[in-house]
């Protein structure tokens, strides 16, 4: 079918041809999608760092999950970082025509999206790891094959070891977007769109990139052969989007966390009631994360993989109103990525006690008496003890003003009384 003349026939307007096929900057899913971004990503950017501080100040370095909260801590950071400056591009690119990743190298375009994908995929990951991790320490389903499997793997060295492995993973399964992309410039519209003319590898030509009349990003490179372009399109489809990024972890969480809230639910041998509380907050709290996640994170993946899947045939239909309609699920999907990558601080926060009060006592709203309810009592009786100290020493501080000004007094009253005795010697004598 010829996608021109079938949109001329159904007298499509050049806007919304753009924003189905071209760039959708402008709509309202777009001003959605970034005022969101920059909103939950500086929150959730501020909340990232004051998480991994209390993990790392307060938290007990023996325990595997305090590893991977402070890992999860800094790829979520990243990841939000990088959003956000995308988010930064896109609004200054179209309020001021100003392109702030104007990278015009192509190495640096490479490294840049190749970290970006590298973030993604640990963020993805670390969250997998700290649920499972919960379910060999809570669940111990191989307990009976198995006995120390527990004590071998749900220790602070072993969580080392495995954030180490899936950083080494992470960096080996995305070679592809440093070999295979190219800094690209095209014309702007969507005459030159892959939606239109029906080419994976979006490019038109590789011009001057200075040029404000040519759209520059990292893209498919031109020049790849096509044995080697339908190896990376196959990998970036169903290796990294589909399996990597969406199938394989969804499968691990949801079959964690099934696992684990049917044991929290289920009665058990009450073994140490303080203990068991404590346990129990605690699995709760980092379970009530992983379903977040789940929930938040993976529609954004489920339809970037299907985007990716079905996108290239709609040129064939020229189904204008599908394209709007994946449009604004990528935009509204990845609002809710973002959500996910920043509300782990607060779910903290609200479910465990001894984190709120660590980060109430590091932030210093311990001076306002609205907070003092919320800390622990071993936080009480700390600052209890400093504030006593401060007093003692404050005490004696001024005990010590006051008995120096008291000697200086009694000198000063020496002192004038034998300057009077000796005025009074001179006088008589002067008689």
């Amino acid at each position: 079918m010829n996608c021109a003349a079938e949109l001329q026939r159904k007298n499509y307007s050049a806007t919304i041809l753009n924003q189905a096929m071209d760039d959708d900057a402008g709509s309202w899913w777009w001003w959605t999608n970034v005022i969101g971004t920059l909103l939950f990503g500086i929150i959730g950017i501020i909340g990232n760092i004051i998480c991994f501080l209390v993990v790392c100040r307060f938290a007990l370095p023996q325990h595997s999950f305090v590893e991977y909260l402070r890992s999860l801590a800094i790829f979520d950071f990243l990841s939000l970082l990088f959003e956000c400056i995308q988010s930064l591009h896109d609004l200054f690119s179209y309020l001021f025509s100003i392109n702030l990743l104007n990278f015009r190298s192509s190495i640096i375009c490479k490294l840049y999206e190749y970290l970006n994908h590298v973030i993604i995929l640990l963020s993805c990951w670390a969250i997998v790891s700290l649920t499972f991790d919960r379910l060999i320490l809570v669940c111990d389903p191989w307990a009976k094959r198995w006995p120390n499997l527990s004590r071998r793997i749900c220790n602070s060295k072993c969580a080392k070891r495995i954030i180490f492995l899936l950083i080494i993973l992470s960096l080996l399964i995305n070679i592809p977007h440093l070999l295979y992309q190219e800094w690209i410039c095209r014309k702007p519209g969507y005459q030159y769109s892959a939606a239109f003319i029906g080419n994976l590898n979006l490019n038109e030509t590789k011009s001057n990139p200075i040029s404000k009349r040519l759209l520059c990003q990292c893209r498919t490179s031109p020049y790849l052969s096509h044995v080697t372009l339908l190896f990376y399109v196959t990998w970036k489809i169903y290796i990294f989007h589909l399996f990597c990024y969406t199938l394989i972890p969804a499968i691990i969480l949801i079959a964690s966390n099934t696992a684990i809230l049917k044991l929290i639910h289920s009665r058990r041998q009450i073994v140490g009631q303080k203990n068991e509380h404590l346990r129990s907050k605690l699995t709760r709290t980092l379970t009530l994360v992983s379903i977040m996640f789940l929930i938040l994170y993976f529609p954004h993946a489920i339809v970037q993989t299907l985007s990716i899947l079905i996108f290239p045939n709609y040129h064939k239909r020229c189904d204008i109103r599908s394209l709007i309609i994946i449009r604004i699920l990528k935009r509204l999907s990845e609002l809710m990525n973002i959500t996910a990558l920043g509300i782990n601080f607060f779910i903290y926060i609200l479910g465990v006690n001894h984190y709120r009060s660590a980060a109430i006592k590091m932030l210093g709203l311990h001076n306002f008496n609205l907070f003092l309810p919320y800390l622990t009592v071993e936080h009480r009786n700390s600052i209890g003890s400093t504030l006593i100290h401060s007093n003692k020493y404050n005490r004696t501080n001024i005990q010590m003003n006051n008995s120096t000004i008291q000697l200086l007094t009694i000198k000063n009253n020496e002192n004038l009384n034998q300057i009077s005795k000796s005025s009074l010697e001179n006088r008589n004598l002067s008689k």
